[in-house]
């Protein structure tokens, strides 16, 4: 008789909970309570934001062994930086390069038809127009 066992969430990565990964989430958030606690000293504050966003092997790691992705943190910590000092996030930045805009726009043009194509014809060719007597 085999046996199946069911796996449940006991045995998933984020369930585990072992020392040295808390002590890795510890060190990441004494990182941010740095970075962003008023009573800190400007110097560590300074400090804390810089090697946050310097995305350095230490801090791949230090996330990596946290069970955090380090491009997640890094661009959350961008952007509470980034909206602290007074700029504006939420907007969009283009995505798309000039050349790939440049054809879109050639594919995208709208072409006459019926009607109106023989309508701009006539507008545009001045021999096409007929004098009314």
């Amino acid at each position: 008789m085999t046996r199946f066992f069911k796996a449940s969430a006991a045995y998933s990565s984020d369930k585990i909970d072992c020392p040295e990964k808390r002590l890795f989430i510890a060190v990441l958030s004494q990182a941010v309570h740095d970075a962003f606690s008023e009573h800190v000293p400007t110097v560590e504050k300074q400090k804390a934001q810089s090697w946050l966003m310097s995305n350095s092997y230490d801090f791949k790691t230090i996330c990596e062994c946290a069970g955090r992705s380090s491009g997640y943190v890094l661009e959350k910590i961008r952007r509470k930086i980034l909206e602290k000092n007074g700029w504006n996030v939420d907007l969009s930045m283009r995505v798309t390069s000039p050349r790939k805009r440049r054809r879109m726009r050639r594919t995208n043009k709208k072409h006459l038809t019926g009607n109106a194509y023989y309508a701009a014809k006539r507008a545009s060719d001045p021999t096409l127009i007929k004098e009314k007597r």
